[in-house]
């Protein structure tokens, strides 16, 4: 066996020899304008099928080729195509000499010569450690999402977008306070504040929305972060940090036109120019306008938004920006929930008909949302700069809540199911007003390095809402009519129901009382961050913020502290690191009411994380990924009980445990082919509970499944006659979980997959996508439950100018 492996091996040798010798090669070398490496550049023989990409050092390699003349082709978009011809000789290497491209139309900012290989793996960002470290350095795991890939999934609203993010599950729209935003869960813990209410790195509105035609970049940071990001609008599993769009030296344009089912029309427009002669004041603008009705029978949704920045170099040493968004929306805000007489195990038992809202479009949620942002940055010397920040958020909200409150049926409706329509009218105004200082040094002394921050910040955020409800809109409409109310018949899941009469809810909110809430609370904030690297492979970090909470509505003071630590050593150096992490979360707890009216007193919240895991960057930062192991235990946890009237009760009562393991993957194996692969485990429960609720230790919080999925491949041929056209295949799953902490009621898992297909080009871009492609039926929930949309179909055209 050995004897014919050997002769095997050797035959194999001399035809591999002899093929090397009848054909043969080309390699060269490519440039930016710049003179740097054009890694991801597209090199292909016009004349065959024969191509490769440009490697991390801007050098490209084919062999095999029969020996003649050809044309060889160096493209990539947004860069003049070069064209050379090379003769091939039989057993030899043609060397080309460098090719030097030229920008054919000024790029936008971030269609960087990094290469299509690198464009979703490259996890670049100085927002999450707040300064310049390494994905291999940072012993915090996050991920990034960009607009690259945001474009090939053709996420038309911020929901879709955050889908795209490893290890975040039920994304839905959120309700609290008369505002309108995106609830998510996260490690498992709820992000109702946390799922993009931090933009830039500095904190919005909550439970508002926003617009992805701005976004350059999401940025999902994993576990309690608190240390650097606060506790104001944050969450125990993380947080999501919207990055803007911002200007840059070119002029550049594209308009995009997005079309699909349900009326849906959307029209786009990202343009960018220097405003003087030395392109030293920059100024772009993004808008965008939509609308869409329901997939549902009543249901619409119209948005608009403006985003202009600014950004002036006024020397070398000192940058401002500013920037602002402006985004409008109207919507029906329609939830669905349990009263107390429900006696359903799952929510399969409904056999809820999708089509149906039992909303009107005459009674809708409204929202007005500006946030302005600015920033000076300043180069004190070679080793320290100076970052100033400010941030202020205003949303108005006209809140008109529809709760679908499902019961049981009595006398002849006796084992059928019953929807009570409650309206609740919320108007609100939302304020938050950031300051921050950062100041960042780095220094080297031989094979160490020091990085550290240190900064101040001061947080204030004010709400007011007033607040009324009309119980069962049906039964006082029935009235409201001269009909006896002896005669009223409930409405039945998926049976008849009267419309929503605009004049009959306005008359029946008249007569009511109305409660109103006022929030006023600031917070002076001081943290520090250092983190030494030995010998370019050892990181050891270190951190501590200390907060000063005042709840001047309730006269309250409380101080908490935030230590964080970790280690990171890259075994492979460049490619593979094993890390370490201790992070603290917490939150500060207004005073509240029970429900004998008393005011109520809480301790500040804590979360502490234990993690560790891998990270790697193989094969040039194409292969790139992170495995990890977390536990995090949150004592005095805060939980708020439905109390079945659309109200909740807030309760302090225990502690709450949440470990798992979470992975992902981001590679390009092979020149224009990329697959994006996320999986997290969760097992979260609350392990200590008070005396008086004890049948809760060992259950599940609502909305959390143990194991979640997403998924995205695609593949964009990289050269020759058909360049630029593309396919896309992806998916999210969730397990089952459970709609309430007492886990009595389930919610069934999910398994949606999307497709599309593109063809783009320098100028151009088209694409068509299918949503949920199975046309499956399910639920999101968090307090409440939505049904979300079934089969969708979309289509886009982008002009690029």
């Amino acid at each position: 066996m050995r004897s014919y492996l050997h002769i095997l091996g050797l035959c194999l040798l001399t035809v591999s020899g002899l093929y090397a010798q009848q054909t043969g090669g080309v390699r060269g070398e490519v440039i930016t304008a710049d003179g740097n490496a054009a890694e991801g550049v597209n090199i292909h023989l016009r004349e065959t099928s024969r191509g490769t990409v440009a490697n991390g050092q801007g050098v490209y390699t084919i062999n095999g080729i029969t020996p003649g003349t050809y044309t060889l082709v160096v493209s990539y978009m947004g860069f003049n195509t070069v064209e050379r011809q090379v003769n091939i000789t039989a057993g030899e290497v043609t060397r080309v000499p460098q090719i030097r491209l030229q920008e054919s139309t000024e790029e936008l900012e971030g269609v960087t010569m990094t290469g299509a290989a690198r464009i979703f793996a490259e996890k670049k960002t100085d927002m999450v450690a707040r300064m310049p470290l390494d994905n291999l350095e940072n012993p915090q795991v996050y991920s990034v999402v960009p607009k690259e890939l945001l474009a090939e999934q053709m996420a038309v609203d911020f929901r879709g977008a955050l889908l795209s993010s490893p290890g975040v599950t039920n994304v839905m729209l959120g309700v609290g306070s008369g505002g309108t935003g995106l609830s998510m869960r996260l490690r498992g813990f709820s992000g109702a504040d946390g799922a993009g209410a931090i933009r830039n790195g500095m904190a919005t509105n909550f439970v508002s929305l926003s617009d992805p035609v701005n976004l350059e970049r999401l940025e999902v940071i994993k576990g309690p972060s608190a240390t650097l990001f606060g506790s104001t609008l944050t969450a125990y599993g993380g947080l999501v940090n919207r990055v803007t769009k911002k200007p840059f030296e070119y002029e550049q344009g594209e308009i995009g036109i997005t079309a699909g089912a349900y009326g849906l029309g959307r029209v786009t427009l990202d343009y960018n120019t220097p405003l003087n002669e030395d392109n030293t004041v920059q100024f772009r603008i993004n808008t965008a306008v939509q609308r869409e009705k329901s997939f549902q029978d009543q249901g619409i949704n119209r948005t608009f938004m403006v985003a202009p920045a600014l950004k002036y170099l006024l020397s070398e040493k000192l940058t401002i920006n500013v920037d602002m968004e402006y985004f409008q929306s109207e919507r029906n805000s329609t939830y669905v929930g349990l009263a107390n007489n429900t006696v359903i195990s799952s929510f399969d038992e409904l056999d809820w008909d999708f089509k149906r809202s039992y909303a009107s479009n005459d009674i809708t949620s409204s929202a007005k949302v500006l946030n302005v942002f600015a920033n000076a940055e300043y180069k004190i010397d070679p080793n320290w700069t100076s970052d100033t920040r400010v941030s202020y958020s205003n949303t108005d909200n006209d809140a008109n809540y529809l709760f679908l409150m499902i019961g049981a049926g009595t006398g002849d409706l006796e084992g059928q199911k019953t929807i009570t329509r409650r309206l609740m009218n919320l108007p609100s105004n939302f304020n938050t007003t950031q300051f921050q200082q950062n100041f960042t040094g780095i220094h080297r002394w031989g094979d160490t390095e020091n990085k550290i921050l240190v900064g101040i910040d001061y947080t204030q955020l004010n709400t007011t809402d007033s607040r009324t409800q009309l119980g069962d809109y049906d039964r006082y409409a029935f009235a409201a009519a001269g009909n006896d109310p002896e005669d009223f018949v409930p409405i039945v899941v998926n049976g008849q129901a009267g419309a929503l009469n605009r004049d009959t809810y306005v008359a029946g909110l008249a007569g009511l009382n109305r409660a109103a809430n006022h929030r006023d609370t600031q917070t002076f904030s001081a943290y520090l961050s250092d983190v030494v690297t030995f010998f370019d492979r050892l990181n050891l970090m270190a951190g501590v913020r200390v907060d000063r909470f005042y709840d001047r509505a309730n006269d309250y003071l409380q101080t908490a502290w935030s230590p964080k630590f970790g280690a990171v050593y890259q075994v492979v150096p460049d490619q593979v690191s094993v890390f370490g992490n201790y992070q603290n979360g917490f939150k500060n707890v207004a005073p509240g009411m029970n429900v004998d009216n008393i005011r109520q007193v809480f301790k500040p919240e804590h979360a502490n994380q234990l993690e560790g895991g891998v990270k790697f960057e193989l094969l040039d930062g194409k292969v790139n990924g992170t495995v990890s192991y977390y536990n995090i235990q949150v004592d005095d946890k805060v939980r708020y009980v439905h109390q079945g009237d659309a109200t909740y009760l807030a309760v302090q009562d225990g502690t709450q445990k949440s470990e798992g393991v979470e992975f992902d993957l981001i590679a390009n194996p092979l020149p224009g082919l990329h697959l994006i692969v996320g999986y997290g485990y969760n097992d979260s429960r609350y392990t200590k509970v008070d005396e008086n609720n004890p049948e809760l230790k060992g259950k599940r919080p609502q909305g959390v499944p143990y194991n979640s999925a997403n998924y995205w491949m695609s593949y964009k041929i990289p050269y020759g006659k058909f360049q630029g056209l593309g396919v896309g295949f992806g998916g999210n799953y969730s397990d089952d979980y459970y709609f309430d902490d007492m886990n009595t009621v389930n919610v069934p898992g999910f398994h949606t997959v999307d497709a599309t297909v593109f063809f783009e080009q320098p100028k151009f871009r088209i694409g068509l996508k299918m949503n949920n492609l199975g046309n499956e039926e399910y639920w999101t929930t968090a307090s409440w439950a939505i049904p979300q949309q079934t089969r969708t179909f979309l289509a886009n055209l982008t002009f690029k100018f």
